[in-house]
């Protein structure tokens, strides 16, 4: 005796049933199930299940499948091309290894010489031809097989092919899942999970008995119908494992995101905390941005708001009140709006930590740009120049009177820091300008000079460098314009003598005195 597990319904309602049941083998077993007014969907040993298809009808003991379906195939092909069925028969027979079923065609091929006909003579071997093959063809010669016998060899080669993946799938694949699934599902409810979806159980219910609706399209060989049914009965189970999976998976993080969101708001908080220490002591000392001042104020009434939620959620989470999967969307958003304040915050505090450093920095540059201005006024001095040009003492002054303006601004009580960066920004621009200006002054009044006292050579013979070593002193010693003369008696030497000024020019370059701030 052998211990079967069924899955059957009740003839008298939809009932799913699930037992046990002692029986010498399965047939034994589901005639008992049978008996009992029930109809069973699945059997299988109460032992580990092996791979073979437990489907008496189809599942030959001694001939294998695929041996069958090359007799069927070779039968068609004979008899489409004229072969007498006899004459098929034997030389099939003849070409057969295996001993059983080659013993077996030849009791069916002697059957039909006798005058019996092809079907009756294949039911008289049950545990070769299974009920489905014989009823195949003695519907094909009710309707003339003998004289249309390829197409209903045909299709039964068809359908030979297709329906032990059909009936494996309905039978044990589908069946074995499903009870697994509806255990995991017992199981989870056991460890207190809740679910979005409110028809499971009815789910499962429809599962069961779409297996059973199932098999009267396999026992009609309405197989299309069958492999549909199958594959939306398979949709379905993956459906609702995903559903398990998701719960399983959202329990995971919400048990991670419980254990980190209160400290993790604690941080935010401390956080704050220092920015509005920062923002009290440096409005000690600073006029500060009302935006910032207000910022910190808003981001500490959102931190309140939000420790109020975490802490309902997390005792929420201890008593389980609703689904992992909800609660972790809820869980992740907190988690996303504690990020953006951290990042306010951070943004918050860099931009209150440069206030200092930007303080530093300009009354460091006030005392550089001061120096910067007494040096460039002991420079020009010392070139012992005829005059200064006004553009030279327009952009001193420039310089001077914003370098004092920066100065001045940071003496004030509470500090601007955004006039103090703005006017900085001025001055900076203003020394740089002063200071390319005096370089470029230098340049040309020192290389005018060179070139004057160069001409000499020239002069008492060429009356045009003559005239204009007369403008270019006359510029040079009035004007001040130290370019223009430059450019006068440049002009007239490059006549007489070609690549004079650069000559001079290069010379200059090398030799020339930088100033030393």
């Amino acid at each position: 005796m052998a211990t079967f597990q069924y899955i059957a319904t009740s003839n008298g309602s939809n009932k799913i049933i699930k037992g046990e049941i002692e029986a010498l083998g399965r047939d034994d077993a589901i005639k008992s199930i049978t008996k009992q007014q029930l109809t069973p969907i699945s059997i299988k040993p109460a032992t580990k299940l092996s791979n073979e298809i437990k489907f008496s009808l189809l599942k030959p003991r001694n001939v294998k499948q695929d041996e069958l379906s090359i007799f069927t195939r070779q039968l068609s092909t004979m008899i489409n091309a004229g072969v007498p069925l006899t004459r098929s028969l034997n030389s099939l027979q003849e070409h057969t290894e295996n001993p059983v079923f080659r013993d077996t065609l030849d009791s069916i091929k002697g059957d039909v010489e006798s005058g019996v006909s092809l079907a009756d003579a294949l039911g008289k071997h049950p545990k070769v031809f299974s009920d489905i093959y014989v009823n195949m063809v003695r519907a094909g010669e009710a309707a003339g097989i003998l004289d249309d016998t390829e197409n209903h060899i045909l299709a039964l080669t068809h359908i030979v092919d297709r329906i032990p993946a059909i009936v494996a799938k309905l039978t044990t694949e589908l069946p074995e899942q499903l009870e697994d699934l509806e255990s995991g599902y017992r199981k989870l409810l056991d460890a207190n999970y809740h679910f979005v979806e409110t028809d499971i159980e009815s789910r499962l219910q429809l599962l069961y008995e779409a297996l059973k609706n199932n098999h009267e399209n396999l026992r009609k060989l309405e197989l299309d119908n069958a492999e549909y049914e199958n594959a939306q009965i398979q949709e379905e189970i993956n459906a609702l494992y995903d559903i398990f999976t998701r719960e399983i998976a959202a329990q995971k993080v919400v048990e991670g995101l419980v254990a980190t969101l209160p400290t993790y708001l604690q941080h935010m908080k401390d956080s704050n905390t220092v920015l509005v220490d920062d923002i009290q002591r440096l409005s000690q000392n600073y006029l500060l941005s009302e935006i910032d001042v207000s910022h910190v104020h808003r981001l500490q009434a959102e931190l309140d708001s939000l420790e109020e939620s975490v802490l309902e959620l997390t005792s929420e989470q201890e008593e389980h009140s609703e689904p992992y999967s909800l609660l972790e969307e809820r869980l992740e958003n907190l988690q996303a709006t504690l990020k953006e304040i951290e990042d306010e915050q951070v943004e918050l505090s860099q931009r209150l930590a440069q206030i200092e450093k930007d303080d530093i920095n300009a009354r460091q540059k006030a005392n550089v740009y001061v120096n910067r201005l007494h040096t460039i006024k002991r420079y020009m001095e010392k070139r012992n120049l005829p005059g200064i040009p006004q553009t030279f003492l327009k952009l001193f002054f420039t310089a001077s009177n914003n370098t004092e303006d920066l100065m001045a601004e940071l003496e004030q009580k509470l500090v601007n820091i955004e006039s103090v960066n703005r006017i900085l920004e001025i001055a900076t621009k203003d020394m740089e300008e002063l200071e390319a200006e005096t370089y470029n002054i230098v340049q040309y009044a020192t290389l005018t000079e060179q070139l004057l006292q160069y001409s000499n050579r020239y002069r008492s013979f060429d009356e045009r460098i003559q005239e204009a070593f007369n403008e270019s002193l006359e510029i040079f010693e009035k004007e001040f314009d130290y370019h223009a003369s430059f450019d006068k008696i440049s002009q007239a030497l490059e006549v007489a003598e070609p690549g004079v000024t650069n000559r001079f020019v290069t010379s200059y370059e090398k030799t020339r005195e930088t100033i030393r701030f």
